[in-house]
């Protein structure tokens, strides 16, 4: 989400690391696996290494730029897509629905959408702000130090408003919380982790972000043991190991540069399954339908004048 796969491949030459473009196409599978077959344990992590990897991603973005055009460039790849994708699915909603039009009442809302899934794109504006000053100002490796060890604390916070709202904060309605402050919640850590870890990774200091990501877990854990309490450091090692790996080959990131289409499309797709299978269609073909029809979605889009900017 936070570029064109193809051309960060090539702004970096042979030092880019393919694998890593291989694993934003897994998370948006995990993501496709946790709606249709309802795979929690897959989901957190996917959401979670997308999280990572589009901060990860962003820090790079903005020191090859000097922070030059950086704003209008994160606008055009995510506000916009963002209206698109509101405005698209507020009329499915009312094609399918049989409630009638109705205007804005919740505040909240203006940062979900119309679906559920489309709050990660106002939240990943929102984060955004915090890209500049850590691709600026962590630099040294006592700067991440101090980077790191505040994200612990702010991971434990965050992690337990999370665990307030409970699964219920995933869902359509029947949090104690509002949506999207849970979902935000979860994200804000591993986002910021991701962003740390693109300057670890830079002065060759990855071990303090990883043990970072290992204690903000292990706190969490011990007052709330829930598999999403262990999510940073899963994803922070999940990360760590495809960033090493050796892999060579284009086709991951072509694969990449269909994962944010795959995130975006999926729901549509699945409500085509429903349509023609009925509502108890099997999940697996759910899935099947989801996946498969959003990226081949995606692959019309990106060979469409204009449409191609929103996946």
């Amino acid at each position: 989400m936070a570029g064109d796969a193809t051309a960060r491949a090539r702004a970096k030459g042979g030092d880019y690391r393919r694998a890593i473009d291989l694993l934003r196409f897994l998370a948006a599978t995990g993501i496709v696996l946790d709606h249709t077959l309802a795979w929690g344990f897959v989901g957190y992590p996917a959401l979670g290494l997308f999280l990572i990897l589009t901060a990860y991603f962003g820090v790079g973005s903005y020191r090859r730029s000097g922070g030059e055009n950086f704003w209008a460039a994160r606008a055009r790849r995510i506000l916009i897509p963002w209206l698109f994708w509101c405005a698209l699915y507020r009329v499915v909603w009312e094609v399918v629905s049989d409630a009638p039009f109705t205007l804005l009442s919740d505040p909240f809302t203006l940062f979900i959408g119309p679906s559920i899934h489309l709050w990660f794109l106002p939240f990943a504006a929102v984060a955004l702000i915090i890209i500049p000053t850590i691709a600026r100002d962590v630099e040294t490796p006592p700067q991440l130090v101090v980077a790191s060890l505040g994200l612990v604390p702010l991971s434990v916070a965050l992690g337990l408003i999370h665990a307030k709202a409970g699964l219920e904060g995933w869902q359509i309605a029947g949090s104690p919380i509002p949506q999207p402050v849970p979902q935000w919640a979860f994200s804000f850590p591993i986002y910021i982790w991701g962003a740390l870890a693109a300057v670890a990774h830079r002065i060759g200091q990855p071990q303090v972000t990883l043990a970072a990501a290992l204690a903000g877990s292990a706190i969490l854990l011990a007052l709330d043991w829930d598999v999403a309490s262990a999510q940073l450091a899963f994803c922070a090692v999940v990360f760590e190991i495809f960033y090493r790996l050796p892999w060579k080959g284009e086709w991951m990131t072509r694969l990449a540069g269909s994962a944010f289409g795959i995130y975006l499309m999926h729901p549509f797709f699945l409500l085509v399954g429903y349509k023609l299978f009925g509502a108890d269609m099997n999940k697996a073909l759910g899935f099947a339908v989801a996946f498969f029809g959003a990226w081949a979605g995606t692959w019309v889009f990106k060979r469409l004048p204009v449409l191609k900017g929103m996946v």
